[in-house]
C-alpha cells in the first residue's frame, strides 16, 4: 500500500479524535494551549497550533521554547510514520495502538479507539518535532 492511500484512509475527523485526545490527556507535559496571538499567525493551511513550553501560572509564568503550527495531513503522516515496521519513534506498546486503529479501518477511516493518551502524545510529537523528544 502507498503512503497516499494510508493517508487517504485518515479522515478529518479521525485526526480530530487524536488532537482531543492529545489535549485532553496526553501532551499537556510538554506542550500548551495556544494563546490568540500564537493562533493568529498560524498559515491558512495549519488548522493546529501546538505551543512547545511550559505554563507554570501562577508560579513562574509562560515559558516558550517553540510554536508548531500543523496540518491534518502532518498529523496522518505521522501516524503512518509509526506504521513502518523499522519506525525507531516508539515502543512496541504504543506502535501496537497506531497498528491496532489501523488494522480496525472501515469506511469512517481508521479507529481512533485504540489510540490512547500516550499514542496520541507520540503521533503529535512525530508531526510536531518529527522525534520524540519528551515522555
Amino acid at each position: 500500500m502507498n503512503m497516499q492511500s494510508i493517508l487517504d484512509k485518515i479522515t478529518a475527523q479521525n485526526v480530530q479524535d487524536i488532537v482531543d485526545t492529545a489535549w485532553c490527556e496526553g501532551i499537556n507535559y510538554w506542550a500548551m494551549m495556544p494563546t490568540e496571538e500564537e493562533k493568529v499567525h498560524r498559515p491558512v493551511d495549519k488548522q493546529y497550533t501546538i505551543v512547545e513550553g511550559i505554563d507554570d501560572y501562577p508560579y513562574g509564568g509562560r515559558e516558550v521554547d517553540a510554536v508548531h503550527h500543523l496540518s491534518r495531513d502532518d498529523i496522518r503522516l505521522a501516524f503512518a510514520k509509526l506504521l513502518d515496521p523499522d519506525q525507531e519513534y516508539c515502543n512496541e506498546r504504543i506502535r501496537g495502538y497506531v497498528l491496532d486503529a489501523w488494522r480496525d479501518r472501515d469506511e469512517y477511516g481508521i479507529d481512533t479507539a485504540h489510540i490512547d493518551a500516550d499514542a496520541a502524545d507520540v503521533i503529535i510529537q512525530v508531526a510536531a518535532l518529527d522525534e520524540v523528544r519528551y515522555g
